[in-house]
């Protein structure tokens, strides 16, 4: 269940990849959108059959609206050079529901923990940046039970609105329709106005293609 203090937050708006070459090593990285951290270990190992002859894949992931969960992965290279600064290349720009993996072939050229660190933020944030931003808004359902005679007067009241409610007929008229948290207010006092009383079904989050982040 989202927890109802989150009203907003910021993810990628799709999956990217990117190639950076560094003295003579490439980086290749990737933005995926993810919901889970079960999921983003199958796009891992995806990469890793995509690329099997790579020397390293480095990962970073961070889900849940609050960022509730993130984990990283340096994948053998020296401890906090890859990993770290991946995830910290998200936490910077306060994204979640994203993971970022990062395959290095080696080109012989060791780069050192700073030029490392450098490679792999780097790769990151190009990644990131090549994904776009996605603002999500929280929202909350009302659960509508209504005669059949009134359902259509509700319904267009809730259109004219902007809203977009669901209608399913039995012997009364069932109406769902999801509001934005901000909006809530007044779309309860609306209905309050019609005569019609609501229930609250699930929190969920609505993702918009103008950010206001």
């Amino acid at each position: 269940m989202p927890d109802p203090a989150i009203t907003d937050y910021a993810s990628i708006a799709r999956d990217a990849s990117i190639e950076n070459e560094i003295q003579r090593s490439r980086f290749i990285g990737v933005a995926v959108r993810v919901s889970s951290l079960e999921q983003f270990t199958e796009h891992v190992r995806l990469q890793r059959r995509a690329h099997p002859d790579a020397r390293h894949v480095c990962t970073a992931a961070v889900v849940g609206a609050g960022g509730e969960a993130s984990r990283s992965n340096d994948d053998g290279e020296p401890s906090g050079t890859a990993g770290a600064p991946m995830l910290q290349a998200i936490l910077q720009q306060r994204l979640t529901d994203v993971g970022v993996i990062v395959v290095r072939y080696f080109g012989g050229t060791k780069l050192g923990a700073g030029g490392l660190i450098r490679a792999y933020a780097g790769a990151a944030t190009d990644a990131l940046a090549a994904a776009g931003r996605r603002h999500r808004v929280a929202t909350r359902q009302l659960l509508l039970t209504l005669p059949i005679a009134d359902a259509g007067r509700i319904e267009h009241a809730l259109r004219v609105q902007g809203l977009e409610p669901e209608v399913t007929y039995g012997l009364d008229a069932s109406l769902v329709v999801d509001v934005d948290a901000d909006r809530l207010a007044s779309v309860r006092d609306q209905l309050a106005s019609l005569g019609v009383e609501h229930q609250f079904g699930e929190r969920g989050f609505r993702e918009v293609v103008s950010p206001r982040c």
